[in-house]
């Protein structure tokens, strides 16, 4: 299973899914780790073992897929490779698309995903800190190119947090659009006001794409161009923003045959 998987995260998560099913099967069975003596059959199996190749591969087409974010996160001083594999895993994989990152809900998910990938390897408080510190300059950076405000979580009268209703509108769609999603995200073109149009024009999977009319596609595209350009303060981000919606046309003239036209109605 693990050399079907391609990115780390989605690792991380097979890792513990077994982890908890060894637990439960040990309580059930009786069985505890040390049943396995140093000198067995099995424990020189494991010793001849060859390394992982399969998390090497992952790594080095990681690195090819966003060697373009690798060189900018080098540049400004906040490059670590767990960061880069779960930034690429969410669709950014170069410097213009970090504007993809739309929600304090996203980021949130993203630290979250970093902090699990490096549990098992930082064993110092030292190196946690320095970890710490290269996501956050990492998120500076990320909130300048987009101009997301660093909260939009308030509490309520009982003195409870409550989950910002932009935030826990998404959280909502993410349920039934996942095949949608993933699609965009593989393609390159992953961008949440995209998604949640496409989601409020009932488009939960790639194949609806396809029916979609000249005039639906045009009055999402509009109205994704009013919501993305209100947040996106630099021109570089605007332009990358076109660009990925330049890029969704193509993908969905080529899938519904609708040719672009020079005609005008007088």
């Amino acid at each position: 299973r693990a050399k079907e998987l391609k990115d780390q995260p989605a690792k991380v998560r097979l890792e513990k899914k077994m982890t908890k099913l060894e637990k439960y099967w040990r309580k059930e069975s009786g069985i505890n780790k040390t049943s396995i003596k140093a000198d067995s059959k099995v424990s020189k199996d494991d010793q001849k073992a060859p390394a992982d190749q399969s998390s090497k591969a992952a790594t080095n087409e990681l690195l090819e897929k966003a060697a373009e974010l690798k060189k900018f996160l080098q540049k400004e001083g906040c490059y670590n490779v767990d960061l880069l594999a779960v930034l690429s895993d969410h669709g950014v994989n170069k410097e213009e698309d970090i504007g993809n990152i739309q929600t304090n809900m996203e980021w949130g998910t993203i630290t979250r995903e970093v902090r699990v990938l490096q549990r098992g390897k930082l064993k110092d408080q030292a190196a946690k800190n320095r970890a710490d510190k290269t996501v956050i300059k990492f998120e500076k950076i990320w909130r300048k190119k987009t101009g997301i405000k660093s909260t939009s979580i308030k509490e309520d009268a009982k003195g409870k947090k409550g989950t910002a209703p932009k935030d826990k509108k998404i959280e909502e769609l993410q349920g039934k659009g996942k095949a949608l999603k993933d699609w965009m995200k593989k393609n390159g073109i992953w961008q949440m006001a995209l998604y949640e149009e496409l989601l409020g024009a009932g488009i939960e999977s790639p194949d609806q794409c396809k029916g979609l009319t000249e005039d639906q596609f045009d009055e999402i595209v509009r109205k994704v161009r009013v919501e993305r350009f209100k947040d996106l303060k630099e021109q570089k981000a605007r332009q990358a923003a076109d660009k990925l919606l330049v890029k969704f046309e193509k993908f969905w003239r080529k899938e519904s045959g609708i040719k672009k036209t020079s005609l005008k109605n007088k």
